[in-house]
């Protein structure tokens, strides 16, 4: 089950207001951290660190056996990080606690906590001098800390909003972008004085460091171009129109390219000695990232919105490989002694390990915990508890709240439902694309389904007896017979199907499909689509109202709730709700619908017979977990 569902599923519980009765303990290395966005990469012991917005902490991956290794402590969301190759040491900026935790690199143990400015927000590790940079973005200035000591050598007065850092090794320079004064502040790496201020297009955004032409290349997000600056005089040389929204830049050493992604959903490829566009290539929908790996002379391109990494030949700069990895990847890693990528899915809270030979997925690494999904088996009162990291279901005893043992599953099992016509647990395991079936009463697994791809949730149809499982990548629904636990059909419906809601009334089961914002209705007797019903932007969260007979969607982008007649299968009406509901549920008991608004902070409380909204209850941060 995907950060989204657990939160759907967590909901009753806190608005009827129960109390915390005890806590089951259920074995948990090391896990903790979420919405990963920050790598470093250790070159001398082979390990990745990862960093994220909430956790308060850096997993430490295992770069040969992609094991999770070490849990360091932070001190809030970690923005940046940055590897002493010198001294073997991992700097980690942590944005609201106005520290750089220093971290040893052998041993994965806290050196230190270095106070510096507000906000700290990007690093850079300079070679020449061993020192460390630190961008702080609420106090515009610079750190300088000392490599060896640790401590301060001194604060450098930038620019507004300082946001990126970039070692120029040629000239021993450091560059700072400053994003709100559309500006770049260069600095002697050797005195730690600023060399020159260079005027930028607007909000620069990303930068990098062409080292055959000694060239620096700042890409500017307002004015939709790129700043080409001499790396021995300072001055520009050169504006390149690009695209709209540049987000990321990268430096292809062997063929002296340069690659830029724009929100155009493409990524420019640049000549490094002319500083002419050479070509353009479609890739992903916002596209985030670029992480270069010198190995197989690739490019690999983070796409934020269609939760793929586009690979790219550097030498014909075509697309060769497209590869499918957890929701809302933001950050990308190369591991040049395993010729491994790194992507940080955010939305998902897991690493997705590639292979750098043969474009393939090696694993899923998941960061936020081992607990992800919980259903009841009523007729022998037990907690059913999912665990990606493992690939297990821990069984608890619902009346003594004791673990009664794990079973094996398959690989990351992200969703449950139980059908109590037969005591069966159904487990969707989203990284081995198949079911597994358990004996409610034996504990014991019965039975693995195929299904489609990623499959992430689930539902029962107490008519038919019949799972629907709902397969995110396949773009379709597999049907499994629950007497016989074989698959009937598969389904074709919308584009990312990522939940789904049975109607009991009209034996009609409705899947939301994030990516085509649309709701697909299936029949629950012949498992025939009905009708395809147009909702709003990234429908992800489904409930069923069973006095009104009506069906509600909650549109991620749009902020709204839309309404189904089930009866008739059409769109009743869109009701403005908070900023990004994520999660609803049904009150059955005073006929009114709950909608989790996940950054406004509340709940928009919906009446049932009017469909309109009776309230709006603050609850405090709403995060995905």
């Amino acid at each position: 089950m995907s950060s989204y569902f657990l939160l759907f599923l967590l909901f009753p519980v806190i608005l009827s207001a129960q109390w915390l009765e005890t806590t089951i303990y259920i074995p948990d290395s090391i896990t903790g951290l979420r919405y990963p966005q920050a790598f470093a990469y250790n070159e001398t012991d082979n390990k990745i660190y990862v960093g994220g917005q909430s956790g308060n902490c850096l997993i430490v991956i295992d770069g040969a056996t992609n094991q999770r290794i070490a849990k360091i402590p932070t001190a809030g969301e970690v923005r940046a990080l940055c590897w002493n190759s010198i001294n073997n040491k991992v700097y980690c900026a942590n944005l609201y606690d106005y520290t750089v935790t220093v971290i040893d690199g052998l041993s994965d143990t806290v050196i230190t906590n270095i106070m510096v400015g507000n906000s700290p927000n990007a690093l850079v590790y300079n070679p020449t001098t061993n020192k460390v940079y630190c961008a702080n973005r609420n106090s515009d200035n610079v750190t300088v800390i000392d490599g060896t000591a640790d401590t301060i050598i001194t604060t450098i007065s930038v620019g507004a909003g300082p946001s990126v850092l970039l070692y120029n090794p040629a000239d021993n320079k450091i560059y700072c972008s400053n994003y709100d004064s559309d500006d770049m502040t260069v600095i002697d790496g050797a005195g730690d004085t600023v060399i020159t201020t260079i005027r930028t297009g607007m909000y620069p955004c990303a930068s990098v460091y062409n080292s055959t032409n000694n060239k620096i290349y700042s890409a500017n997000s307002g004015t939709d171009d790129i700043d080409v600056i001499d790396g021995t005089t300072n001055q520009v040389i050169a504006i390149i129109r690009v695209g709209e929204e540049l987000s990321a830049l990268i430096y292809n050493p062997t063929d002296n390219k340069i690659y830029c992604a724009n929100n155009y959903e493409m990524v420019s490829v640049i000549d490094g000695a002319t500083n002419q566009i050479i070509t353009t290539i479609p890739v992903g929908e916002g596209p985030l990232a670029l992480v270069y790996n010198l190995t197989d002379n690739k490019v690999y391109c983070a796409n934020y919105e269609s939760n793929n990494v586009t690979v790219i030949d550097g030498l014909a700069d075509t697309v060769i490989a497209t590869i499918q990895v957890g929701s809302y990847p933001i950050a990308l890693l190369y591991n040049s002694t395993d010729n491994k990528v790194y992507c940080a899915n955010s939305g998902a809270t897991t690493v997705t390990v590639i292979d750098g030979t043969t474009n393939s997925v090696i694993t899923l690494i998941s960061l936020s915990g081992s607990p992800y999904a919980l259903v009841y088996n009523f007729r022998n009162n037990k907690v059913y508890c999912a665990h990606q990291l493992d690939n297990s279901v821990s069984i608890i005893n619902g009346e003594t709240n004791y673990l009664i043992r794990a079973i094996q599953v398959g690989s990351s099992p992200y969703a449950f439902v139980y059908n109590p016509h037969n005591n069966k647990v159904y487990c969707a395991n989203y990284g081995s694309a198949n079911v597994t079936v358990i004996d409610g009463s034996g504990d014991s697994v019965i039975k693995t389904v195929p299904t489609g791809g990623r499959p992430l949730f689930l539902v029962h149809n107490l008519l038919n007896n019949k799972i629907y499982c709902a397969n995110r990548s396949g773009d379709n629904v597999t049907v499994i017979d629950g007497f016989t636990d074989s698959v009937i059909k598969t389904i074709t419906v919308g584009n990312y199907p990522i939940a789904l809601a049975y109607n009991p009334t009209n034996n009609k089961i409705y899947c939301a499909n994030r990516s085509s914002y649309d709701v697909t209705v299936i029949d629950g007797a012949t498992d025939s689509v009905l009708e395809t019903i147009t909702v709003g932007r990234r429908p992800i969260a489904l409930a069923y109202n069973s006095i009104g007979n009506k069906i509600y969607t909650a549109n991620y982008y749009r902020d709204s709730v839309a309404v189904i007649d089930c009866a008739s299968d059409s769109l009743i009406k869109r009701i403005k709700v908070g900023n990004y509901p994520l999660a609803l549920v049904y009150n059955s008991t005073n006929h009114k619908i709950y909608c989790a608004n996940r950054y406004d902070d509340n709940v928009t409380v919906i009446d049932g017979t009017t469909d309109s909204v009776i309230a709006t209850i603050p609850t405090g941060i709403i995060q995905l977990l």
